[in-house]
């Protein structure tokens, strides 16, 4: 292992200018989907941004920005407050996560009541003890992104638990077999080792790791990785796919959740039993139905999904708007 920091960002914004006008100076696009990600080296830290480029269209891209993130960026753009950035935050606080408020533009310098409106609506948020940030210029992004980098480079797991590896790509390359782009949530991975997907439950190995473009022999917890794998095909993993290590039983396969604790969406409509829902466990998602929505929730789930303890789950109502109606994080 190296003490290279690993840090992933993710810009929860609905308004596409602003996203790629933060994201330009955070480094070099990777890939893109309905998220995309950007990485770069600065300052003996790997950072990865993510953007959700399919919201508002697709809000699930929100949720997967979210959860891949270890803090985020609320943005809003210099043409106002609008209820994308709402269920932005919104969502952010059913996740407890941290992060800072921000007008991005060009000609943003000035847009102070934007902000002042936003803690203003947003005061019984978390987001509302966020710092409030102007980014209008190239050496504003740098200087926030310097900031990250010095104050939240931390990852949310630790090399010694079991290994959780959370899957946002997958694709066959020619002469090396399936290769797939995914963060490490805890853990630690090597060259060489057997692993298990879920929830197909099948076992392959790692034939190689990349970091940053770079080969290493293993990787921990923070670090978003290639990883090239033998004796599974791209086929059966997709996106939300969870590799864990063969003998470790920490990742379970469920089609209910009973019980569990979710932090309703501010703001919201209470859901009812019976109404159908989107879940997203991790990156993976499903259609649900409803059985209990209280103090505890439960639901009945379409079909199996990976699930351990420490997952990060949204439930979502596709249907409405905003479409958050509460998370799971512990």
């Amino acid at each position: 292992m190296t003490d290279i920091r690993h840090l992933q960002v993710g810009v929860l914004s609905g308004d596409s200018d602003s996203r790629n006008y933060l994201s330009n100076g955070f480094g070099k696009k990777s890939m893109s989907s309905d998220i995309s990600l950007y990485g770069m080296a600065s300052n003996g830290t790997i950072l990865t941004t993510i953007l959700p480029e399919a919201y508002p269209k697709k809000p699930v891209a929100l949720v997967l920005t979210a959860h891949m993130s270890d803090l985020v960026v609320l943005g809003a753009s210099v043409n106002g407050i609008n209820a994308e950035v709402g269920e932005a935050a919104i969502l952010a606080d059913a996740l407890n996560l941290e992060g800072f408020k921000a007008v991005i533009g060009d000609h943003a310098t000035g847009y102070d009541s934007y902000l002042q409106q936003m803690d203003k609506v947003f005061s019984k948020l978390n987001v509302s003890k966020w710092e409030n940030k102007m980014i209008a210029t190239g050496k504003a992004i740098a200087e926030v992104r310097d900031e990250l980098i010095q104050k939240y480079s931390h990852p949310r797991g630790n090399p010694e638990d079991p290994l959780v590896i959370e899957v946002d790509h997958a694709f066959p390359v020619q002469g090396v077999g399936s290769v797939v782009l995914a963060t490490i949530v805890s853990g630690t991975v090597k060259k060489g080792q057997k692993i298990k997907i879920h929830p197909e439950g099948m076992i392959g190995t790692v034939r190689s790791i990349q970091s940053n473009d770079e080969n290493v022999n293993e990787a921990g917890p923070g670090v978003h990785v290639g990883l090239a794998m033998k004796g599974i095909l791209p086929k059966y993993l997709n996106r939300g796919t969870i590799i864990t290590a063969p003998e470790e039983d920490y990742v379970s396969e469920i089609d209910t959740l009973e019980n569990i604790k979710i932090k309703a969406a501010a703001f919201g409509q209470k859901p009812e039993v019976g109404d159908r829902v989107h879940v997203v466990s991790g990156l993976f998602s499903a259609p649900a139905t409803i059985t209990k929505w209280n103090n505890s929730v439960s639901l009945e789930l379409d079909r199996s999904i990976p699930f351990y303890d420490k997952i990060r789950l949204t439930v979502l109502d596709l249907n409405k708007k905003p479409a958050i109606l509460g998370s799971y994080a512990n």
